[in-house]
């Protein structure tokens, strides 16, 4: 990544591409400009690369990325930044957030907290939007917080031999029990309802561990009270159909995994056209606005599937519709890199990816 001094020199750039949002998606936007051989820039209001992979569940396995049979999240945001960020010299401004649009003398102005960017077209690549986690209904979890309760998991390690409870019916608090059966001394998954929202593979996962004896699983059940001094020691569930059956058990730390509040944040207020809380594009990825398109999770388009794949792909196609409008004599196919390696590759340097 830029150094500091660097990221302020590119305030006086006027840049092809400003990639707003440094998730996978972002980051593969970026990736495609430097393979079309234009300058870009990637800014995102979070203090580190990877948007959610990053904020959420660096140490999560995701399995259904091509090519990767499975891979940590860090691991992906890793390889990616070297992809990008390495071979294209990408200046890429974190905690930076785009709170303004407005066009000048053929440009597009992002208009920052850290000042104005400047480039001829923007690709915004903001995953869900600003996010934050859902809080528990029906219990106040405030005291409990950071004395046990947790929304996030930076490093799993955190939960090494500790009995860990967690609550929550979907992916992620599936995702975490099988991650944390290895980690935690004991781990236990609370749901309100009988059913579960998760993959039916990872649920098929859990429920395997918990007929094998080594997660207990208590549904329907919720938090009634937990106990502990200066720290989470106890917790005492009761069964959501009969309130006076109540289970006790002990438990180190509480993971609560039920969601996340999303929002567009300043987006909301550009003049895009918005469905749904999601940036509503045509198939070529363009938005309302003039020389801004979008793709990932933060879109919206018949067929739409939120999955990294996918955002890979309308990443792709941005960028090529974005290059094509800043110059209309290149074709919209880039060149396939079998034959062309990375622009800029050393040729017969064993260490360049075209060698």
């Amino acid at each position: 990544m830029s150094e500091r001094s660097e990221l302020t020199d590119d305030f006086d750039e006027v840049r092809d591409v400003t990639v707003i949002g440094a998730g996978p998606v972002g980051l593969s936007a970026a990736f495609w400009a430097g393979m079309r051989e234009a300058s870009s820039r990637v800014i995102d209001s979070l203090p580190d690369l990877g948007g959610q992979l990053t904020a959420l569940y660096p140490e999560k396995w995701i399995f259904d990325v091509p090519g990767h049979p499975r891979v940590l999240a860090k691991e992906l945001v890793e390889l990616m930044r070297r992809q990008t960020l390495e071979q294209f010299d990408v200046p890429v401004h974190l905690e930076t957030t785009a709170q303004r649009i407005s066009w000048e003398d053929g440009l597009v102005v992002l208009h920052t907290d850290k000042g104005d960017l400047r480039s001829r077209t923007v690709v915004i690549a903001g995953g869900h939007g600003a996010f934050e986690p859902k809080k528990l209904p029906g219990y106040d979890m405030t005291p409990w917080e950071g004395r046990g309760a947790y929304y996030l998991v930076g490093e799993k390690s955190e939960f090494a031999g500790k009995r860990v409870l967690i609550v929550g019916g979907g992916d992620s608090a599936c995702d975490w029990v099988v991650n944390l059966l290895d980690v935690a001394e004991r781990v236990s998954l609370v749901h309100r309802r009988e059913g579960f929202r998760a993959h039916e593979a990872t649920v098929a996962q859990v429920m395997e561990a918990h007929a094998g004896g080594r997660i207990d699983l208590h549904v329907p059940f919720q938090i009634k009270a937990i106990e502990g001094n200066g720290h989470v020691e106890r917790v005492r569930l009761f069964h959501s159909e009969d309130e006076s059956r109540e289970v006790e058990l002990e438990a180190d730390a509480i993971l609560l995994q039920l969601g996340f509040k999303t929002a567009l944040g300043p987006l909301k207020e550009w003049g895009l056209e918005i469905s749904k809380g999601a940036i509503v594009v045509d198939p070529l990825m363009k938005t309302n606005l003039d020389a801004v398109w979008a793709c990932g999770d933060i879109t919206t388009f018949d067929g739409k599937l939120k999955l990294i794949a996918t955002g890979f792909g309308e990443a792709a196609i941005a960028i090529s519709q974005a290059i094509h409008h800043i110059r209309p004599e290149m074709k919209i196919q880039p060149k396939y890199s079998t034959n062309t390696g990375v622009p800029g590759a050393v040729e017969g340097d064993p260490t360049s990816p075209s060698a």
